[in-house]
């Protein structure tokens, strides 16, 4: 490992998916909104089956962190029915 890589931490990029009543609730803004917060980019969308897909990148504890708002824990009063998350 390169000494730039030691000092930048480990990065982890995670592709997501999330299911049940996530679109037209502002689940999109809210992700956007913890990822800011946190120092992670990506992107998120609506998708035409009617979940919400995207991408999160970071440093991997950042990553981890804003995973909880991707399982619908941050956000409880919407009604999400699971997620799908592949780290890379």
């Amino acid at each position: 490992m390169s000494v730039l890589a030691k000092a930048a931490g480990v990065f982890k990029s995670v592709d997501y998916e999330v299911f049940g009543r996530v679109q037209g609730v502002c689940f999109r803004m809210y992700t956007e909104d913890e990822a800011r917060k946190l120092g992670v980019v990506g992107w998120v969308k609506n998708t035409r089956q009617g979940t919400v897909t995207g991408q999160v990148q970071g440093p991997e504890d950042k990553v981890n962190a804003m995973g909880p708002s991707l399982y619908c824990v941050l956000y409880p009063s919407k009604k999400c029915n699971e997620s799908k998350i592949n780290s890379t």
